[in-house]
C-alpha cells in the first residue's frame, strides 16, 4: 500500500467538497461526520491530556512504545486463542496496524491482518510514533460517526478533552472497543465497570499511581450534550446547499452570519414564540441582512429543532399585505403618480367564476378618498386593488420577479388583481430580499450567505427617487395612525421603514421594516396549517423587529432613511375619509417623460360599481324585506360628481341625486342605469347597463 505523504488532516486543495461552517468571525457553525477522516476537530498531540493517551496505550497496544508495528506476541497469543476457539476472538491489531486499516480499509481476514502489519512497520518508520499516535487520537471512530478524541468528547459528554473528569478520560479508550456496547447513556453500568478495569491495569503496569486510580473509581462519568457556540441549524443547511450549488471545495468555509447577532435573535424570537403560545402561534423565523451587501446576518427559526421538515425562512406563505409597497411604487413609475394622488376607498367587488368576491379593509371601515401617501400607510386594500387594476397584473408579476420573487411561476390570470392583497406565496426569503432592494434605493441584489463567492453586480428595477417616497411613507406614523392608532408598535424611535402584512384568515403574520443599513423581515404562524387567534402582523411579530432594530442600534449608529434629492417639496392637500382634506408639505418625484399620457391610466373613468353585471343576489327570508336593500355605487377614481340619476328597468329612483343610492329588492331579472353630471360638463354622462337578478324567497312551513 503507497503511504500517504503527510498524517497531517489540515485543509488541502485536494479536500473534499466543503462540510464545515463558520460564522463570519470564524465561529464553528457546524461539524459533518459524512467524510472519511475527520478534518475539522483535529488536535496536535501535546494538546491531548496525559492521562487519555495513556489510557488508549494501555487499552490498545501496551507496547506500543517499544515495538516497530506489531506486537509479535499478543499476534501469537491471539493466533493461538483463535485456533483454539474456531473462530475470530482476538485480533491484537496495533495501534499502527489500525491507523492503517483508517488509511486503507480491507476486508477483516488473516491475510490482510498480517499485510496490515507489515504496512504498520513502515509507517511507524516513515512519521514516528509520536505522529502515528496523534492521527490515530484524530481519526479512532467512535459511535454516530463521530471521529476522535475531540469530537467523542463533546458527543459523549458535551465538554472539551481537556475538561473531562479523570474517569471521562479513560471512558474514551474504552468507547473505541464498542461504541455501543459502552455507550454512557444507555449502558453506564457496563462502562463504568470497564473504566475500573482500565484503570486496575495501568495501575498494575506503574502508568498511574494508586491515589489517581482510586480519584478515577470515585469520579462520576456523567453524559452530556453537545451543543454549538451558535444556534443556526436551518441556516447551515442552506449554506451547505449553496455550497454544493456552487461547487465550493474545502474543509472550512465561512459564512456571514453575525454569531452574537444570530444568538440575540434567536433567543428573543424563542421568547415571543412562547409568550403568544397561547394565542396560536406554534413557529416563528427572522432575518436580518445587511443593505449594502446582501449579506445574511441572522437567520433565526423558532422552535429550534422543529418536529417539521420545514425551514420557515425558505417556506412559501400567503403575503398578506406585504407586496403593497412594490405595486404602488410600480404605480409611481409607470403612472407618474404622486403621494397626494386620491384613490376610491368605496365599496369594491368582482367575479369569480359564478360568485362575486368583495373586498375589505382590515377594519371594515370605508374612508371614501384616500391619497396614495394614506392608502399605503394605513394598508387599505380596496385602493391597492383598484391599483393593481390600473397597472395590470402581467406588469406587477413581472416587477416581483425582477425583484427576486420566485414564487410566482403562473400566469397573471391566475392571481388577478388581489395578488396585492396576498393571493400568491412568498418565503421570508425572498420578501427580505425585495424590501433590502427598496432600501438600496431600488437596486436589487441576490441575498448570500458565503463570503468566498463574488457578487453580481446591482441591477436597476425601481427608481431611486420611488422607493425613497416608499420609505418616507412607511416611516410616516401620522399617515398610519388612521388603522394603526396614533402610538402603535410600527412607530419606532428612529424613523424606519415597516410595513406588516396579515394573511386570510390569521395564518401568517409578518413584519418587514428597513433603514439605510439593515433589512428585518419576522415571521410568525403555524407550520401544521392552522390559524392563531385572531394576531396579526403589528400584535405578532412586530415587537420582535422593534428590539432586533433597537440591539442593531445599541451597537452601530443609527443609519437614517435615505432621502433622495431628486424629490421637490410642495404643499398639498391629502385626503383620508370625509373633508376637509389634509394640508401638510409633502414630496413629489421629478416629472417623467410622458407623464401625463401615462397618468391617464389612472383608474378615473366612470363606471357602475355596484352591481356587478350578471350578478344573482337572494332575498333572505329571515329578515324583514324593508330592510333587504342593494346600495348602488359608482367607480369616480378622482372624478368630482355633481349629480346622479340611477334608474332601475328604466325607472328613475326617487331622491338619487348622490353617487350612491338604495334600491329594495324585487325578485326578478334587472336593469340599471346611471346618468352622471360632473362639476365640469353640462351634457350628462350615461352609464351602464348592468344586468342583475334578484332570487325570490321561499316559505318554510312550521
Amino acid at each position: 500500500m503507497p503511504l500517504p505523504a503527510s498524517l497531517g488532516m489540515h485543509a488541502s486543495a485536494t479536500s473534499p467538497l466543503a462540510v464545515h461552517f463558520t460564522a463570519a468571525d470564524g465561529t464553528p457553525l457546524n461539524t459533518s461526520y459524512r467524510g472519511r477522516f475527520n478534518r475539522a476537530a483535529v488536535l496536535p498531540l501535546s494538546s491531548i491530556p496525559p492521562l487519555i493517551r495513556a489510557a488508549f496505550v494501555a487499552s490498545e497496544d501496551r507496547y506500543y512504545w517499544r515495538h516497530g508495528g506489531v506486537d509479535w506476541r499478543a499476534r501469537f497469543a491471539a493466533l493461538w486463542e483463535n485456533l483454539r476457539a474456531g473462530r475470530v476472538e482476538r485480533g491484537a491489531s496495533t495501534i499502527g496496524e489500525q491507523v492503517i486499516r483508517i488509511l486503507h480499509p480491507r476486508p477483516r481476514t488473516y491475510w490482510s491482518h498480517w499485510i496490515a502489519g507489515f504496512d504498520a512497520g513502515r509507517l511507524l518508520r516513515r512519521f514516528g510514533h509520536a505522529q502515528v499516535l496523534a492521527f490515530y487520537l484524530n481519526q479512532v471512530p467512535y459511535g454516530a460517526r463521530r471521529r476522535g478524541v475531540l469530537q467523542a468528547s463533546r458527543y459523549y459528554f458535551g465538554s472539551e478533552p481537556g475538561a473531562l473528569d479523570p474517569s471521562e478520560q479513560l471512558a474514551l479508550a474504552v468507547l473505541v472497543r464498542s461504541p455501543q456496547g459502552y455507550d454512557p447513556r444507555r449502558h453506564p453500568r457496563a462502562l463504568r465497570h470497564a473504566v475500573d478495569q482500565l484503570a486496575g491495569r495501568m495501575l498494575d503496569e506503574g502508568m498511574i499511581g494508586a491515589t489517581d486510580a482510586e480519584a478515577i473509581r470515585r469520579a462520576p462519568i456523567t453524559p452530556g450534550t453537545e451543543a454549538f457556540p451558535v444556534d443556526a441549524g436551518p441556516f447551515v443547511v442552506y449554506a451547505a446547499q449553496r455550497a454544493r450549488t456552487l461547487g465550493l471545495a474545502g474543509d472550512t468555509l465561512r459564512t456571514t452570519l453575525d454569531s452574537d447577532l444570530q444568538d440575540f435573535v434567536q433567543q428573543i424570537l424563542r421568547e415571543r414564540v412562547k409568550a403568544l403560545a397561547a394565542r396560536g402561534v406554534g413557529n416563528a423565523a427572522a432575518l436580518v441582512v445587511d443593505n449594502s451587501s446582501g449579506a445574511v446576518l441572522a437567520w433565526a427559526v423558532a422552535p429550534e429543532g422543529s418536529a417539521f421538515a420545514i425551514d420557515p425562512v425558505l417556506a412559501p406563505r400567503q403575503p398578506g399585505s406585504t407586496l403593497k409597497p412594490f405595486v404602488y411604487g410600480l404605480a409611481m413609475q409607470r403612472l407618474g403618480w404622486q403621494p397626494d394622488h386620491v384613490l376610491e376607498d368605496t365599496p369594491l367587488a368582482e367575479r369569480i367564476g359564478t360568485g362575486v368576491h368583495r373586498y375589505r379593509n382590515y377594519s371594515d371601515r370605508h374612508y371614501g378618498r384616500v391619497s396614495l401617501r394614506y392608502a399605503l400607510a394605513n394598508s387599505l386594500n380596496i385602493p391597492a386593488v383598484r391599483t393593481a387594476q390600473a397597472l395590470g397584473v402581467p406588469d406587477i408579476i413581472d416587477l416581483l420577479q425582477r425583484f427576486g420573487f420566485t414564487g410566482f411561476d403562473r400566469s397573471a390570470d391566475y392571481y388577478g388583481p388581489a395578488v396585492v392583497l396576498g393571493d400568491g406565496a412568498v418565503s421570508l426569503f425572498d420578501l427580505v430580499q425585495g424590501y433590502a432592494s427598496l432600501a438600496r434605493h431600488g437596486e436589487f441584489l441576490p441575498l448570500h450567505v458565503l463570503t468566498t463567492v463574488p457578487q453580481p453586480d446591482p441591477v436597476d428595477v425601481l427608481p431611486a427617487p420611488v422607493t425613497s417616497m416608499i420609505a418616507s411613507i412607511l416611516s410616516d406614523p401620522d399617515a398610519r395612525s388612521a388603522e394603526f392608532g396614533g402610538d402603535s408598535v410600527l412607530d419606532l424611535p428612529l424613523p424606519t421603514a415597516v410595513k406588516t402584512g396579515t394573511s386570510s384568515d390569521y395564518h401568517d403574520l409578518w413584519t418587514l421594516g428597513f433603514d439605510d443599513r439593515y433589512t428585518v423581515g419576522v415571521w410568525m404562524g403555524r407550520l401544521d396549517g392552522q390559524a392563531t387567534d385572531g394576531l396579526i402582523g403589528s400584535t405578532g411579530p412586530a415587537p420582535v423587529l422593534r428590539e432586533i432594530f433597537a440591539h442593531l442600534r445599541a451597537t452601530e449608529p443609527y443609519a437614517g432613511l435615505w432621502h433622495s434629492p431628486a424629490l421637490r417639496a410642495v404643499a398639498t392637500c391629502e385626503w383620508i375619509g370625509p373633508p376637509p382634506c389634509v394640508h401638510r408639505q409633502d414630496w413629489y418625484l421629478p416629472a417623467a417623460p410622458g407623464e401625463k399620457t401615462m397618468a391617464a391610466r389612472a383608474p378615473g373613468m366612470l363606471a357602475i360599481a355596484q352591481p356587478l353585471q350578471d350578478e344573482i343576489l337572494a332575498i333572505d327570508p329571515r329578515l324583514p324585506s324593508s330592510t333587504q336593500r342593494l346600495h348602488f355605487t359608482l367607480a369616480t377614481g378622482d372624478t368630482s360628481i355633481d349629480y346622479v340619476i340611477w334608474s332601475v328597468d328604466g325607472a328613475p329612483l326617487p331622491q338619487s341625486a348622490g353617487d350612491a343610492a338604495d334600491w329594495p329588492l324585487v325578485p326578478g331579472e334587472h336593469r340599471v342605469t346611471a346618468r352622471v353630471w360632473l362639476d365640469h360638463a353640462r351634457a350628462p354622462i350615461d352609464l351602464g347597463p348592468v344586468d342583475f337578478s334578484v332570487a325570490g324567497s321561499k316559505s318554510h312551513g312550521h
